[in-house]
């Protein structure tokens, strides 16, 4: 099995600082809410936070998001919850004079409880915040930056979609699958290395030139490590910076198109791919190859050896008033498929529009609409099947899971937004058995989320 201790040691060499030899290459994740100081609340702190950045490459964010949301029909039970989450970090630029060194760090607060165990039931989380209630370290790194910054080299600590699979478009959408993909949430360890749970790490990315960029990255496969229960409290402090899992390895190859001119269409097309070198189990059969759903199974599922999968998406301006870059709308989907023998879900697709600046007037504010499917694997599919066969069950599992959202962000004040939102849910769970022991109705859940950035 391939370990994260081997990994570190061999790319520690590379973090040495390297004079710079090209052009830096353009921004390719999605932007810090705290970079522009007039897009916060507290504003330069009087001058002093125009001059750590500056003079120090000290830059500091504290971002609140606050949400109340209620389930109006089907699910578990209507009623609501109010969750939120706050988010502290720090980035020091040319650290200790090193030019091209970075250093990071952030702490999550996670206080409330979210609608989707409370109140729906499905397998989407209903909002990319919620999380078992923590204060925990969550990103971790340091970064070297070469060749001018056509490649840059991390290690430390982070969650795999804080880099990939990432759509500017699509992180304007509160459920959480239009960040993280559900199947891959519901197959890996400890919900793989992701929110809120990330793990150790090393990353690559090299901009071979202004419309081709490659990404990869080896975590630590299992963040929260083996045992029973809520993986979120096996590691509630997010301290665990385990290195002894089955490595997670995932890398992107990502085609610019278009230009971010006044008149241009730019678009992002990204293929990928990642293979988990742990253990996995069969949903459907024993190790014996006995139906897991038998009262003859021991209940011990058969053990397959790593699992992968490959996916691809796009992010697209379709449409931009005539000079001006601000606005528009764009199209964006992402596609993912995995083996359906060692997965609860072996396939997922998104796709939407999000519509900047839909209002004249109302350049900052962002209209959406996306739906999001996941689809059981033919093991778990078949492990349903049994059930009912057996006796276990009345009704075999539906399937799939679907989302749709339609979410309106209403850009306050500089670093105020207020986002309400509606989901529509299908299928929730997939007809899995839940806390009712019945399928649920399709769910229609309602809420808003305040976001404050100082």
């Amino acid at each position: 099995m391939i370990k994260m201790q081997a990994v570190f040691i061999l790319v520690m060499a590379s973090l040495l600082p390297t004079a710079a030899l090209a052009d830096p290459p353009p921004p390719t994740a999605l932007p810090n809410p705290c970079t522009t100081v007039d897009e916060t609340l507290t504003g330069t702190w009087g001058g002093a936070r125009d001059r750590l950045a500056t003079n120090h490459g000290i830059t500091f964010c504290v971002q609140e998001q606050s949400e109340l949301f209620g389930n109006l029909n089907g699910g578990l039970r209507r009623g609501a919850t109010y969750d939120g989450l706050t988010t502290a970090s720090v980035k020091v630029d040319n650290f200790a004079g090193l030019d091209g060194l970075s250093v990071y760090a952030s702490l999550l607060q996670i206080h409330g409880r979210g609608p989707t165990a409370n109140l729906t039931g499905n397998l989407q989380t209903i909002t990319n915040a919620e999380a078992t209630r923590s204060t925990k370290l969550y990103g971790l790194w340091i970064e070297q930056s070469l060749l001018g910054g056509a490649l840059t080299v991390r290690i430390g600590q982070e969650g795999a979609n804080d880099e990939f699979m990432l759509m500017k478009s699509s992180a304007n959408f509160i459920n959480s699958s239009f960040g993280f993909p559900a199947s891959m949430a519901l197959s890996l360890p400890s919900g793989g290395p992701n929110y809120p749970l990330a793990a150790p790490m090393v990353r690559v990315q090299y901009a071979v030139n202004d419309r081709i960029t490659v990404l990869g990255a080896v975590f630590d496969g299992d963040p929260a490590g083996p045992g029973t229960g809520d993986p979120q409290l096996r590691d509630r402090t997010g301290t665990a910076f385990r290195l002894r899992d089955g490595a997670f390895g995932i890398a992107e190859l990502w085609y610019s198109v278009g230009s971010d001119g006044e008149d241009g269409r730019p678009g992002v097309y990204k293929v990928g791919g990642w293979y988990h070198a742990g253990l996995f189990g069969n949903p459907a059969i024993d190790n014996r190859g006995i139906p897991l759903a038998s009262p003859a199974s021991n209940g011990m599922p058969r053990r397959l050896r790593g699992d992968q999968a490959i996916y691809a998406s796009m992010d697209q301006t379709i449409w931009r008033p005539e000079h001006d870059k601000d606005r528009g709308i764009n199209l964006f989907a992402l596609a993912i498929v995995s083996p359906d023998d060692r997965n609860v879900s072996s396939f997922f697709a998104e796709g939407g529009l999000a519509w900047t600046g839909p209002f004249a007037g109302r350049a900052k504010d962002v209209l959406g609409l996306a739906f999001a499917l996941t689809n059981l694997s033919a093991a778990e599919r078949a492990y349903g099947a049994d059930l009912v066969r057996f006796g276990q069950a009345t009704a075999p599992f539906r399937g799939s899971e679907a989302v749709i959202e339609l979410t309106y962000q209403y850009a306050v004040t500089p670093g105020v937004t207020l986002q309400p939102d509606l989901q529509y849910v299908i299928n929730p769970g997939a007809g899995m058995p839940n806390a009712t022991g019945t399928a649920l109705k399709n769910a229609v859940v309602a809420g808003v989320r305040a976001t404050l950035v100082f």
